[in-house]
Formats: C-alpha cells, sequence, structure tokens
C-alpha cells in the first residue's frame, strides 16, 4: 500500500530552510501534492553545504533533500508583475500555504492570511514564526540557532556547570516545529473540509522551545536552578558516566528507591543499597556528588559494551552515548526504518526519513527534492500558459 492520506490535497510553500519545509515534507510524504515556491536564486539550504563537510553539488545536496523530498518545485522572481501573478495563481488552486516569510513581508505583498481569507476563506495557513504574533518581539527575526535554543532556554542550561554553552546544530529546533506546523494545518484541514472555513496556525520557535523544556521550566518555580554539573544531579542514577575507553553511557532510572538495590549488584557494589546515606532518593539527594564519586570510580573499570552488556541483563535501563557517524552504522537505526540509502553521484548515502510511521500504509517514497525551477515549464502548463508565455517569462527573469 501507499501513503495516499492526502491524495488530492494541494499544499503550496513559500519557505527557506528548515522549520518550514519540515512541514510540507511531511504532508508530501503523507501524498500531499506539494509545490515548492523558491526564488530564481533557490532557497539558501541548498548552499549551506560545505559548512558541514558536504558538497556543494545540486546533484549532492543531502541537506536539501531532507527538507523537500516529494515536492515538485517551481522558480519565481515575485519582485516582478509576472511572478507574483504565478503565485497568487498558485494560491488560488491550494488548499494548504505554508511559508516562513515574517508577517509585515506578507502583508506588503497581499500573502497574509487575512487578505488572503477574504477571497478564500476555506484557505489552511500555515506559518513558522521566531517569536509568535505578538509580544515586542513578534516581528524580530528567528533561527533556531537564537530563538529556540537561546531565548528559548536550552543553549543557556542545559550544558556542565562551569563550562560553555554547548554549539547546537541547525535543525534542532526546526524539525520539531515543522512537525507541530504540519499537526496543526492537518486539524484545520479537518475543520474546512467539514465547514467550509479554514484557520490560520502558528507555530514559533520560541514557544516550542518552551513547551519542549516544560518539565524544568516549570521547575524552576520551586528553586530547580541550572547549569548544573552532571555530578550534582539529585539523582546519581539519571546522570552520565565515562568507561575505561573514554565512552560515555547515560543512565535512566528515575525510580531511584526501586532500582538502587539492583543497580548496586550490577557494578558489585551491594552494600550502597542499605547505606542510609544512599538507601533512598531523600537520603542520596542531600550529598549526590559522593554516591556519584563512587559510581564514577566503579564504571572507570569497565568498557562501555561491557557495561551495556551487564546494564541490560540486570533490565537497568540505559544507553551508550553515540556519535553521528555510529547512528549511521547503527543495527536498530536500519531494521527499524529510521534510516534509508539514496543514490548520489559520489556513490550510496543514508538519509533519514520523517519519523511517523504507518503499519498498514508501509513506507512513503523517497525522492530528492526538486532541481531549481525543476518543475517550473510544467506547473505553468497546468495553470494554463502556453510555450510562447514560459518563453518570454524565462526572458523577464519572472521565471526559471
Amino acid at each position: 500500500m501507499s501513503q495516499n492520506f492526502l491524495e488530492g490535497v494541494k499544499v503550496l510553500e513559500l519557505a527557506t530552510f528548515i522549520a518550514a519545509p519540515a512541514c510540507t515534507r511531511f504532508l508530501a510524504d503523507l501524498g500531499a501534492t506539494v509545490i515548492k515556491i523558491e526564488a530564481t536564486s533557490g532557497d539558501p539550504i541548498r548552499y549551506v553545504g560545505p559548512d558541514k563537510k558536504m558538497p556543494l553539488d545540486q546533484d549532492e545536496s543531502v541537506a536539501y533533500d531532507f527538507e523537500n523530498a516529494n515536492k515538485k518545485g517551481i522558480a519565481l522572481n515575485i519582485k516582478t508583475e509576472e511572478g507574483m501573478k504565478v503565485l497568487k495563481q498558485l494560491l488560488d488552486e491550494c488548499d494548504i500555504f505554508v511559508t516562513n516569510n515574517r508577517t509585515q513581508a506578507l502583508e506588503k505583498n497581499g500573502l497574509d492570511y487575512e487578505t488572503i481569507s477574504k477571497k478564500r476563506p476555506e484557505i489552511v495557513f500555515g506559518q513558522i514564526l521566531g517569536y509568535g504574533e505578538k509580544g515586542p518581539l513578534k516581528d524580530k527575526p528567528g533561527f533556531d540557532f537564537t530563538a529556540y535554543s537561546a531565548r528559548g532556554g536550552w543553549a543557556g542550561a542545559l550544558y556542565e556547570k562551569n563550562t560553555s554553552p554547548v554549539i547546537t546544530v541547525p535543525g534542532f529546533g526546526d524539525h520539531s516545529c515543522g512537525m507541530y506546523l504540519a499537526s496543526g494545518v492537518l486539524a484545520a484541514y479537518i475543520k474546512a473540509k467539514n465547514t467550509g472555513i479554514g484557520d490560520k496556525v502558528t507555530v514559533s520557535l520560541y514557544h516550542a522551545a518552551v513547551y519542549n523544556l516544560a518539565i524544568m521550566i516549570h521547575s524552576a518555580q520551586y528553586g530547580n536552578e541550572y547549569p548544573i554539573s552532571r555530578k550534582e544531579m539529585l539523582n546519581p542514577l539519571q546522570t552520565t558516566y565515562k568507561t575505561s575507553d573514554n565512552r560515555w553511557i547515560q543512565m535512566a532510572s528515575p525510580e531511584y528507591n526501586k532500582s538502587i538495590a539492583k543497580f548496586s549488584e550490577t557494578i558489585e557494589r551491594p552494600e550502597l543499597a542499605l547505606d542510609p546515606k544512599f538507601d533512598t532518593l531523600d537520603h542520596v539527594s542531600r550529598n549526590p556528588q559522593l554516591l556519584n564519586e563512587i559510581i564514577s570510580e566503579a564504571i572507570s573499570t569497565k568498557t562501555m559494551d561491557e557495561w551495556m552488556d551487564l546494564f541490560d541483563k540486570a533490565d537497568l535501563c540505559c544507553e551508550k552515548c553515540q556519535t553521528w557517524d555510529e547512528i549511521l552504522n547503527d543495527e536498530q537505526a536500519w531494521a527499524s526504518d529510521i534510516l534509508h540509502q539514496q543514490d548520489y553521484p559520489s556513490g550510496k548515502k543514508a538519509v533519514i526519513r520523517t519519523p511517523v510511521l504507518f503499519k498498514n500504509a508501509g513506507l512513503p517514497p523517497y525522492s530528492k527534492g526538486p532541481v531549481l525551477g525543476g518543475n517550473t515549464d510544467e506547473i505553468l502548463q497546468e495553470l494554463g500558459y502556453s510555450n510562447e508565455d514560459i518563453k518570454s517569462m524565462k526572458e523577464k527573469k519572472a521565471v526559471r
């Protein structure tokens, strides 16, 4: 079976980089016809390869393909009258419009929700914002580095105390925002099908970051301060430890009182569970550094693989802290359809699927993203433009 959940649904994307294209990529996976509008110079994500040691090659642009697989593409110069006319014709035909353009730019060009919905009340309008529609920062530009990771509390709190904030990676916040927006526009689309009235759906990078950190932000009201050292975790069974081969493992035993006996036996220190300093979470949290030191010493005596085997046999939840290259060769990642092999000029490359899987529908195709302007002629012809019209528009640099 194929993923045709959204067969017949037309989606128009006017967006760059990651968050909004991640939304429409998922809709394309679900069977929607997604037309991506790019400037004639192309989406800037086409050119980020060298920043991450990837090739600057439009035939091998994995970063672009990941966000834009299964879409069609048209390159328009919407600063020209002809280019803007095509965009608005495409708007008249779509069910869902997704953008990350800032509101002022949309209003200037008559592409804001208020203007569009007067003509087409049934349209679903999805927008990625940096900081939301209200407040003093509503017009400020935002990337996931800034609006999500920095302002949203990740970079400023989640790092080892007395070091420096971690260098976050592109897409860390964007991809969750894209999936949040997809869930919102699909809900609005169901409403539009039932009532004839669409909606405007917004997701901001800032809100998504705060939402994803909700437990910790709530706890700050009770004095839970970050950053802290990994040695200061009140539950020493919830932190990381270094093994003899200089690898790290992450422990995850939130129910300390139930786990301490089994854990102590596994590290061959059964007396720890009987020690009144460590027998309960209430007791150990008064000086967690002491137990952390004892555990650190024990874990340093064996390799990561040895400890993983012991903890797995004891049914204690923990995991090795993998590097990115290890994930590319992880049997579990391949077996569970996280990774897909894609052909590129330099050879087969592992690419990542969107994370929502369906039992009956099977896996969606993974076609590479459209080359710049690759479907321009086809899309214009479907709108009724003749070959002569298209040739004239190309000469005027209204399309590519």
